[in-house]
């Protein structure tokens, strides 16, 4: 009897092991079967992220706050004249300074003279100290100094 009840308690011991094997052979499988899954989200962002950023040219958008009478000011203001300072002069303790814009037309020009919407303001040894007028979206006029430098050749 003792006999019996031993080889049966082996007998159950080896069923019950064999069937929860299984149950592990199971969701080892289901795991690696989620493993396998895709994640579509991740390739999502990183395809969104070798995307050229988004620019806005914000000279191209209209602003609404500002009334037609100033966008129309802002729209046709005058180009800026591209100067370049070919040469400087000096006659009689007063520097001269000669100018050329893209079109190679030149300007002789003294401090305080004006060209268009520039203003000379000074000579010096081997610069010119230029101000140009312009008008900013809000209607406003601003002075942006500048300094042209003479090119060495």
């Amino acid at each position: 009897m003792k006999r019996i009840t031993i080889v049966l308690l082996f007998v159950l011991l080896g069923v019950i092991g064999c069937s929860h094997k299984e149950e592990n052979k199971i969701t080892t499988k289901g795991f690696t079967k989620r493993a396998e899954k895709e994640d579509i989200e991740l390739k999502k962002w990183i395809k969104a992220l070798e995307e050229k950023p988004y620019k806005i040219n914000i000279q191209k958008l209209k602003n609404p706050f500002v009334s037609p009478e100033i966008l129309k000011l802002v729209t046709a203001r005058k180009e800026k004249i591209p100067l370049e300072l070919v040469g400087i002069l000096e006659k009689n303790g007063e520097r001269i300074a000669l100018l050329q814009d893209n079109t190679k037309k030149g300007y002789i020009v003294k401090t305080g003279n004006r060209i268009g919407n520039i203003a000379i303001l000074e000579i010096g040894l081997d610069y010119v100290l230029i101000e140009e007028e312009e008008i900013n979206i809000y209607g406003e006029k601003e002075k942006n100094k500048r300094i042209l430098y003479l090119k060495k050749e």
